[in-house]
């Protein structure tokens, strides 16, 4: 089974971005502390997009229907989001923080590779599903890399008792980007549901919390630019709305009311 090679792609992963992370942080004035930290993580993204178009041919079917699928891609699209962002601010931080985050994701798909058939069922078989599940699982990658800002901004409020306000204005610098994403794949998946199952909108337990996560991400970038709230305020607001991002994704399978929903893996 190809997901026994996981292993392997994730400890090359690691050595890349550790080596090109060690140039970073401690070889800050070398020329290879110019490009390593460049180069070094866009191979790793590039490894873990192969495993993904590999399964995807060992499949015959894009590699998208299980939890553990999706984990994969989201970890490759926090790889990458990361590395756009060290190369724009060459923050150590989020380096760090990127890749501890994609990292844990790949060990947990290690751990549970959750195997399935090739076979996908005749509502997946649609020219919807892919961009719809691509699309919402970049929005979560760029979401996610604001929520790790905001965490920098509060160990640097918290616990190094530093101006805290750049981390912030970074990070809601991502959640336009990360909100369009959402917004497109909510409406894609709209489009889908119509097609699939006759409605753009059921109140299935996914549709709901997915709605709920638009909401808290439309209220934050709405406090933020009416200054409605105070910075302290935002930062624990983008934290939270990250809290219901990651239920709507993963959570909801352990709710009750999500027994038959249609979007449990």
């Amino acid at each position: 089974m190809i997901w026994d090679w996981l292993i392997v792609f994730f400890i090359a992963f690691v050595a890349l971005w550790v080596t090109g992370g060690l140039f970073l942080f401690y070889k800050k004035n070398t020329v290879c502390a110019k490009h390593l930290p460049v180069v070094l993580p866009l191979i790793a993204s590039i490894l873990l997009l192969v495993f993904i178009v590999i399964i995807w041919i060992q499949y015959n079917r894009p590699p998208m229907k299980t939890m553990a699928e999706t984990r994969l891609l989201y970890s490759f699209f926090v790889s990458l989001i990361t590395w756009f962002i060290v190369v724009k601010t060459r923050s150590s931080s989020m380096y760090l923080l990127g890749f501890v985050m994609a990292s844990v994701f790949l060990l947990v798909d290690i751990a549970k590779p959750e195997y399935q058939s090739k076979n996908l069922m005749p509502a997946l078989q649609s020219v919807w599903f892919v961009p719809h599940v691509v699309i919402y699982m970049a929005a979560y990658a760029v979401l996610a890399a604001a929520c790790l800002s905001a965490l920098k901004g509060m160990w640097n409020l918290y616990v190094r008792k530093k101006v805290f306000v750049a981390d912030l204005n970074f990070a809601m610098s991502l959640i336009y980007p990360g909100f369009a994403l959402l917004t497109l794949g909510m409406l894609l998946g709209a489009i889908w549901a119509k097609i699939a199952w006759g409605n753009y909108w059921s109140f299935d337990p996914k549709e709901t919390w997915a709605l709920l996560t638009w909401l808290f991400y439309l209220f934050t970038m709405h406090a933020y630019l009416g200054r409605k709230l105070s910075s302290k305020t935002l930062l624990w607001l983008l934290a939270l709305s990250f809290i219901v991002l990651v239920i709507t994704w993963m959570g909801i399978r352990y709710l009750p009311a999500a027994s038959h929903s249609i979007h449990v893996y």
